[in-house]
């Protein structure tokens, strides 16, 4: 098993933070890290078994109390996230 570490962009940051309700500072229902949030947002696609580490430029902020958000602070998500992300349909060219 690898370790890829990624560093994100301040801007998917705050896309992050605009997809969750709370974190665990006051909402109790938040069981979910920050990371597998920003792990929706990834574009790319990584072998399986590859552990990813993220690195943060900024810390988050909750977006119903303010307090800070790192990778490994519990979170909830908005309904619309609480579902797995759908596998992106991948287009064979031939030229």
């Amino acid at each position: 098993m690898g370790r890829l570490v990624l560093s994100v962009s301040q801007n998917a940051v705050v896309q992050a933070e605009s997809a969750i309700l709370g974190c665990d500072r006051c909402d109790r229902s938040a069981t979910i890290p920050f990371w597998q949030i920003l792990d929706r947002f990834r574009s790319d696609t990584v072998l399986a078994g590859t552990e990813i580490v993220y690195i943060l430029p900024i810390l988050g902020s909750c977006p119903n109390c303010r307090s800070q958000i790192d990778e490994i602070t519990l979170v909830e998500p908005k309904s619309d996230l609480a579902s797995p992300p759908v596998a992106p349909i991948l287009l064979e060219s031939k030229v």
